[in-house]
């Protein structure tokens, strides 16, 4: 995230917003325990230390305190200072569970509330361990539906001109390739947008980070992953361009 947002020089850089969906959580398996690099001896994870051990241990601290998810103020060191942080968490403590109706004003509720805090952001981050998933009326009412990303929430900070950055947890077991070509091709169909998808796995899971960027920030961010590519950080992860093969895959 620091290589998207940092000014250098492909730019001044972006300001970044950060709008988290705490809870609810899915609770599906991804194929390893996704903070496991944080606890290993194994020297493939001190190496992922050694590229930024301040952020590594902070990390590592958050991870040991009870098990629980980090929480926005516990994560602010992470961030450049003027970061905006959308702190109320997504929850539906007082709504029956298949109430879809109400439940998805309450979400709407939510999602304006966090766009007008980083509306002076140009980078947006989502962060769900679900990741961007189409908007399906008729699904029911369960818990990873209520707490992913939605396509259209994606759609609506695109639509006035913010980037936007989504974390999901996958199973690389079948086929890291074959899952992000399939994934890409979705938002594609969905938004008209050519993405880009970055990996990383470690300890039997994977993380995915997709980017997309608005027409304006294309040549930066595009530049910004050309030159992470090429940096330590570049063993770590695999990019994903789109590529038009994926359109008819």
């Amino acid at each position: 995230m620091r290589w998207l947002i940092s000014p250098s020089p492909y730019g001044r850089g972006h300001r970044l917003g950060v709008i988290w969906l705490q809870e609810p959580r899915s609770q599906r398996p991804v194929g390893g325990d996704p903070v496991a690099y944080l606890h290993s001896m194994h020297d493939a994870d001190e190496d992922l230390r050694s590229l930024d051990p301040d952020l590594y241990d902070q990390l590592r601290l958050m991870a040991a305190r009870s098990g629980r998810p980090a929480s926005v103020r516990e994560t602010s060191d992470a961030f450049p200072g003027d970061t905006v942080r959308f702190e109320r968490p997504l929850r539906f403590d007082d709504l029956v569970r298949n109430n879809r109706a109400a439940r998805a004003v309450c979400r709407q509720r939510w999602f304006h509330e966090a766009m007008v805090a980083v509306t002076p952001c140009s980078l947006v981050f989502l962060d769900s361990d679900d990741g961007p998933e189409r908007d399906d009326p008729q699904q029911p009412a369960i818990d990873h539906a209520d707490g992913g990303v939605w396509v259209s929430e994606v759609d609506r900070l695109l639509e006035r001109g913010q980037s936007v950055v989504t974390h999901q947890l996958v199973d690389p077991s079948q086929g890291l390739a074959e899952l992000v070509g399939a994934h890409m091709r979705d938002i594609h169909e969905a938004l008209g947008v050519q993405p880009f998808a970055m990996a990383q796995q470690s300890n039997g899971c994977a993380r995915l980070f997709t980017l997309f960027p608005h027409d304006r920030h294309r040549s930066d961010l595009q530049d910004r992953i050309g030159a992470l590519q090429l940096s330590r950080w570049g063993d770590e992860f695999r990019v994903y361009r789109w590529r038009s093969t994926f359109a008819t895959a």
